[in-house]
């Protein structure tokens, strides 16, 4: 896969998450509106059932002071009384007109107003009539405040509505208001819980189309690295670095369980003479070949890394000399009966030098020197054979 085919997909990857969030960050913006919005709306619903119940007991107050005013001559009511009808004309506004004052800040409904303004409640014109009786009864209004004749018909207004007419009236308008807080903050929340829905199913849908596309990716991307820094790009083994690594944590691990270990270097026998003769490009061939066949031969648990050039190590675990000399063996043989894919006749051979590894505290550095030396003496002997180290 080319760059340019990488970076496409990865775009697109890039626009969608970021889309995503951006659809995240929108939906939590709503749902905390709206949850902001419900919070607002149960305030002001609770201050409008308490006005409108205020009302009820506003009605009982100006009833009894109407009373004590009248029936009983106690002059003292009549300020109590004024103030009791000012209150009421003050809620009766608010709850009608939305205006913000006494906290209200929501007009009337389709039901409440035809509650207020239409027959046979009519609660406007009645609250209004109450608030005027009141004043009236107090002396505070009328062409003709004070005399007899119309306080009695004013104080017989007042026990009327509020006795039998007005409380229950409002009895009916603040069920009114409670049913209809509970059907608009039941219908906000529905709503609420609707986004809160969407917004689930965003993050899974961006879990599954966006984030796991994107970690599967990444973790291929990482992949792709970790095998550049530690693998040999042409024979596909372990280069010198991640050999070295592997192998110091298998010796360690041998040790530790007593076990007899071995190490072989490996040399393709005239490998410059081949570059020299074919071209670089048989040379790559020649060691592309090689890390497949060495790759084939190795058993479970062995360790092979390319350690520079045409030069390569094997650590054997579990094998003492005898063992690694059969084994190294097999690899020569291996070698030296296969052709060269596209040049039949090319002859190449391996030569091989191995080592055991000590069990003291020398590690795999020593393995490596005495192997190495073994393998110079393989080539000063001819060629194409294994040898042993001299301290075996």
């Amino acid at each position: 896969m080319t760059r340019a085919d990488d970076s496409l997909p990865t775009r697109r990857l890039t626009v969608a998450y970021v889309a995503a969030l951006s659809l995240i960050a929108l939906l939590s913006a709503s749902v905390h509106l709206l949850l902001d919005h419900v919070i607002s709306q149960q305030r002001d619903s609770g201050t409008i059932i308490n006005v409108a119940g205020r009302q009820r007991m506003l009605s009982q107050r100006i009833g009894l002071l109407a009373r004590d005013f009248y029936e009983g001559h106690d002059e003292a009511a009549r300020v109590p009384l004024l103030q009791a009808a000012a209150t009421m004309e003050r809620a009766h506004r608010a709850l009608l007109g939305g205006t913000g004052d006494m906290g209200i800040t929501h007009g009337l409904s389709d039901a409440a107003r035809a509650l207020y303004f239409s027959l046979p409640t009519d609660l406007d014109q009645r609250t209004r009539d109450l608030v005027l009786a009141a004043r009236i009864l107090a002396g505070a209004e009328g062409p003709d405040a004070g005399t007899a004749d119309i306080r009695a018909r004013a104080f017989a207004d007042i026990r009327v509505q509020t006795r039998d007419i007005l409380m229950p009236m409002l009895d009916q308008a603040v069920r009114q208001f409670e049913t209809e807080a509970t059907e608009r903050i039941e219908g906000l929340r529905r709503a609420q819980q609707g986004v809160l829905a969407i917004l689930l199913t965003t993050l899974l849908a961006e879990a599954v189309f966006i984030f796991r596309p994107l970690v599967g990716r990444l973790k291929t991307y990482a992949g792709r690295l970790y095998d550049m820094a530690t693998r040999d790009v042409l024979t596909g083994l372990p280069n010198r670095r991640h050999f070295l690594e592997v192998g110091e944590r298998e010796v360690r691990r041998g040790r530790e369980a007593g076990q007899p270990q071995a190490l072989l270097m490996i040399d393709i026998d005239h490998f410059k003479a081949i570059n020299d003769t074919f071209g670089h490009a048989v040379g790559d061939r020649v060691l592309s070949q090689f890390g497949r066949l060495l790759q084939g031969w190795l058993r479970e648990g062995e360790v092979a890394g390319r350690i520079g050039g045409e030069e390569f190590a094997v650590l054997l675990p579990d094998a003492d000399t005898v063992d690694a000399a059969a084994r190294a063996e097999t690899l020569r043989r291996a070698v030296e009966a296969a052709p060269v894919n596209g040049h039949a006749t090319l002859a190449w051979t391996v030569s091989i030098g191995a080592a055991r590894v000590s069990g003291g505290d020398e590690g795999l550095a020593d393995a490596l020197r005495r192997a190495d030396m073994a393998l110079y003496a393989a080539k000063a002997a001819g060629r194409n054979r294994v040898q042993l180290s001299a301290d075996v």
